[in-house]
């Protein structure tokens, strides 16, 4: 599990970069803290856009998210080592494919270092 830590990147600001951009604040983002469900309802000025705004928006936020998911998933596996100091990095890997597993979280091949990509 340690050389799942080793290319961890940090969670980037969110936004283009671009000085004079604004961020358009939108409601609809829930998230329940003590369950850890979440959802989220989109006004209708977003769902009235064309739809190439539509996913250009989209592609943007998943980005976003798929990077929080990165940063959450090595945070639980960085607290399930911790959790089992013993067990080599292999047992640890697994016993983060089981938990995620149990969870119904799904969890890329390649992720902890191995790979199934040629």
């Amino acid at each position: 599990m340690n050389h799942a830590a080793l290319i961890h990147q940090p969670v980037r600001r969110t936004g283009t970069g671009d000085v004079d951009e604004f961020q358009l604040p939108l409601a609809g983002l829930y998230a329940d803290l003590e369950l850890g469900t979440a959802s989220l309802r989109l006004p209708a000025e977003c769902l009235e856009q064309p739809g190439l705004v539509q996913l250009r928006l989209l592609a943007a936020w998943q980005r976003d998210l798929a990077r929080y998911r990165d940063a959450a998933l090595r945070r639980l596996a960085d607290e399930l080592a911790e959790s089992s100091p013993g067990c080599s990095a292999d047992a640890q890997l697994e016993l983060l494919r089981s938990t995620c597993a149990a969870l119904h979280i799904d969890i890329a091949d390649r992720f902890g270092g191995k790979s199934t990509d040629p």
